[in-house]
């Protein structure tokens, strides 16, 4: 599990260091929701952070676009990155170029 190099972060999200620590060594942190893009199917998930390392997803190519505390400052910090794209000019619709 990668995370891109400008991780869009919510402003709920407190104490940075210590989730992107425990994101690189696949522990769950409480509460914490993940926007991941997985290249196998060309889509963005939002996964709790429980989820994401669940053996069922072990194995697939996934980058972790954004994180947030809770599921609905997720929605909100994915609705921001659509409008950030399409502010840059890319293309909404292509989840690859949402998380440029």
């Amino acid at each position: 599990m990668k995370l891109i190099d400008n991780l869009f972060v919510a402003g709920n999200v407190t104490d940075l260091e210590t989730v992107v620590y425990s994101l690189r060594r696949g522990i769950p942190v409480l509460h914490l929701t993940c926007i991941v893009l997985f290249e196998d199917k060309n889509r963005l998930e939002i996964l709790s952070s429980r989820d994401l390392f669940h053996e069922r997803n072990q194995n697939r190519p996934a980058q972790i676009a954004g994180i947030a505390m809770g599921r609905r400052s997720a929605y909100d910090l994915l609705a921001y990155m659509t409008e950030e794209a399409v502010a840059n000019g890319r293309d909404p619709g292509d989840p690859k170029q949402l998380i440029l």
